[in-house]
């Protein structure tokens, strides 16, 4: 069962006006360590939007963005079962990275609450960190199997292969996964989703994030998806790449030794 983690590596949160300065150095710093950031007391869409501002150089224009580059994420009563718009429903979210299907998806990911809904909603976390530890050291066949260039297709008929576990330079790594109807895996791969998924599981953070209250992801890390909700919930989402004031290195730095991966060679989903 996923955990609950009602407050995070970040305390109480910073807060629109506390990143400039050192205290965008310090909020850099927990980014770097922890693959996430908490933030308090947003009064609403001009804060988020100066948040973001201070942390990304650039915002990312979704498809479902609106002109100033946020994204409102809620039920619209008419996306349910649609492939690729399941956020915009009220069901469960399975967890994902941010625009997996894109050669270069957005490196930072910035949710903030506007309406916690009644029931249900809440996020769910898990650090490819912690994942990538714990295969390296009970599971290394599933490094190798998800780290092939052709390991998974992600998205239609303009999708692309890639890695969902991508090894760097520097015994860093990068994570990219989604798991709907724009996912397929290359049957070893495809053999290995169980055990990758009882890995997910069992590393798995819930976040219940109130009005006011946001969390930046590092999107190349951290996993992220949702529980079922009712009622009315609404979430502002921004998308970028981080200032380069931010420090923040390609990828992540595994924890622990892991196998030297296979890079090539699977077979074509």
């Amino acid at each position: 069962m996923p955990s609950s983690d009602s407050n995070g590596p970040s305390g109480d949160g910073f807060t629109a006006c506390m990143l400039d300065g050192k205290a965008r150095e310090r909020a850099a710093a927990v980014l770097r360590e922890h693959g996430m950031l908490r933030l308090a007391r947003l009064g609403g869409r001009d804060d988020v939007l100066r948040v973001a501002s201070r942390l990304m150089s650039s915002l990312w224009q979704h498809r479902d963005a609106d002109p100033d580059g946020l994204t409102v994420i809620r039920d619209t009563g008419r996306h349910d079962g649609r492939p690729g718009f399941a956020g915009l429903g009220r069901e469960a979210l399975a967890l994902h990275t941010e625009c997996a299907q894109h050669p270069a998806p957005p490196r930072l990911l910035l949710l903030a609450c506007a309406r916690a809904g009644d029931a249900g909603g809440e996020s769910l976390l898990v650090d490819g960190r912690a994942v990538l530890a714990e295969l390296a050291a009970h599971h290394p066949a599933v490094i190798e199997a998800f780290a092939g260039d052709r390991a998974a297709y992600f998205g239609g008929s303009s999708g692309l292969f890639a890695p969902v576990l991508q090894q760097l330079p520097g015994s860093r790594w990068r994570l990219r996964l989604r798991q709907d109807d724009f996912a397929r895996f290359s049957p070893d791969a495809e053999a290995h989703l169980p055990a990758l998924r009882q890995v997910l599981d069992r590393n798995t953070k819930r976040l219940r994030l109130v009005p006011g209250q946001g969390v930046v992801l590092d999107n190349h890390r951290l996993l992220h998806g949702r529980t079922a909700f009712s009622g009315e919930r609404l979430i502002l989402r921004a998308l970028g790449e981080p200032h380069p004031e931010l420090g923040l290195d390609p990828g992540f730095l595994a924890s622990c030794p892991t196998p030297r991966a296979r890079t090539a060679g699977l077979r074509e989903a």
